[in-house]
């Protein structure tokens, strides 16, 4: 009888404890990702770039296009124009067409993973804490150039 009810307690034990992890992963909502490689992976899991922990930014096949100088600006690889600036603290100031500025923030690492929010707190990147500094930067490059934009913004 006691074997029967520990063996009870243990399983109501272990549905307590696995049952906040499954209520916090969203599968519907997927968001692109940087890993512990530097793999720059999309929203629909294509791989679309790297980034490097040196600030390198490259497309999936391995062609430089922007790259974080030391002053933390991102510079376009072609043009040598400013994008953007990527903050010590993972914050990426980003420049668009018309002049105004728009920001990305990072989180504190979890488990080594950091989340990229918009200024509404939206998650639109997971990034491992290895790129945190440069992930929303090698990002939004990247972004703008599958989707074949213009990246000289300023």
């Amino acid at each position: 009888m006691k074997m029967k009810n520990l063996t009870m307690i243990a399983t109501m034990l272990l549905m307590v404890l696995t049952a906040p992890g499954t209520y916090a992963q969203n599968y519907k909502q997927p968001v692109p990702s940087i890993d512990a490689n530097g793999k720059v992976i999309d929203a629909k899991g294509k791989h679309i770039g790297w980034v490097t922990s040196e600030g390198i930014i490259k497309n999936a096949a391995g062609k430089k296009i922007a790259h974080i100088d030391d002053q933390g600006n991102a510079v376009d690889a072609a043009t040598g124009k400013k994008l953007g600036k990527a903050s010590k603290n993972g914050t990426y100031l980003y420049h668009v067409q018309s002049g105004a500025s728009d920001s990305l923030t990072v989180t504190v690492p979890m488990n080594g993973i950091c989340e990229v929010k918009d200024q509404h707190g939206k998650t639109l990147l997971l990034v491992h804490e290895n790129y945190k500094q440069y992930g929303a930067c090698a990002m939004h490059c990247l972004k703008l150039k599958n989707e074949h934009k213009d990246m000289k913004m300023k």
